[in-house]
This record gives structure tokens, C-alpha cells and sequence, in this order.
């Protein structure tokens, strides 16, 4: 058994994984609230949508999906989660009946997104102002896949540090 090769490997793992982490995931987890933007329309479809997904491994679990547009702008705003065994997502589908209950909403994007085709959602309030998703909401998938990344990247680093510089100098 190679250890030295080993140790490159963990050494490229763990950096990858940490490009991973500020990639993927840090730019929604460290949005301020003063990088958003308010778009306010009358809604012109929501739907919620169940799709189920099968690993690689041969488990099964469902994905909801909250969908809306609204009038006169031309982007797609989707909310995704993975709901597992469960086959409803009531938090989707209260999001639903108070958008059609009310006909209008305020979505907030990022400044930046704003034009995009599919926008990340931070936030959403009803026509009468009451909050249905907020920030803490959007960010919670982000905090998880963060932390994940950080610690793979942090032990495959220290991994080679170990090997590299502790186990030589025995």
C-alpha cells in the first residue's frame, strides 16, 4: 500500500471539495439581505410538482418541486426539496393556496439574478404581506452542503498534512 499516494489523493479530494464549498454553496449562504431584490407581480402559474428519484445505491425518494411565474416577467421561480419517503410537501403546498388565494407576491432575488432565467429565491410574501419563505428557509440547504464540503475538504487536507509532515519526520 502506496501512503504516499494516498495522501496526494486526499490532498486533491480535500481542496476540491473546499472549491465545492465556496462554489456551490457559499454564494446563496453569505447573500446579505442589502444584495436582494424585490420583484412584486400577480402570479400567472404556481404548481407544485413530486418527481420520485432513485440513487445510484437503489434507494428511492421524492423531490417536490414549487414552480411559479409571474405576469409580464419572463422567469421561473423554483423552490426544490427533497421531502424523502413522504409523497407531500405541506409547506409547497400552503405556499400554493396562499399565492392563488391571493393573486399577487413579492419574490426577493438577488440583484444580480434578477434578469436570469431561474433565479435563486430568498424570500416570498403573499399580497397581503405575510411571509410564506424566508431567508433562514433558503439558506438551510446551503448551511448543510457548506459544513459537508468544509469537513471533507479540511480532512483530506490535514490527511496529507499528517502524512506529509508528522509521520516523516519519525
Amino acid at each position: 500500500m502506496n501512503k504516499d499516494y494516498y495522501a496526494e489523493k486526499g490532498l486533491i479530494v480535500g481542496i476540491g471539495s473546499i472549491l465545492m464549498a465556496f462554489t456551490f454553496f457559499a454564494s446563496t449562504l453569505f447573500t446579505p439581505r442589502s444584495s436582494l431584490s424585490e420583484i412584486t407581480g400577480h402570479i400567472d402559474m404556481v404548481k407544485v410538482f413530486y418527481n420520485q428519484v432513485n440513487s445510484s445505491r437503489g434507494g428511492k425518494s421524492v423531490k417536490s418541486e414549487l414552480k411559479f411565474t409571474l405576469v409580464d416577467y419572463e422567469s421561473v421561480f423554483v423552490l426544490t426539496e427533497n421531502i424523502g419517503n413522504k409523497r407531500y410537501n405541506y409547506l409547497f403546498e400552503q405556499i400554493k393556496k396562499r399565492l392563488n388565494q391571493y393573486g399577487e407576491l413579492t419574490v426577493w432575488v438577488k440583484k444580480s439574478q434578477k434578469r436570469d432565467f431561474k433565479p435563486h429565491v430568498f424570500k416570498i410574501a403573499d399580497g397581503n404581506g405575510d411571509v410564506l419563505y424566508d431567508i433562514p428557509d433558503a439558506k438551510a440547504h446551503s448551511k448543510f452542503g457548506f459544513l459537508i464540503a468544509m469537513g471533507v475538504g479540511f480532512f483530506g487536507i490535514g490527511l496529507y498534512s499528517r502524512h506529509r509532515y508528522l509521520i516523516k519526520k519519525n
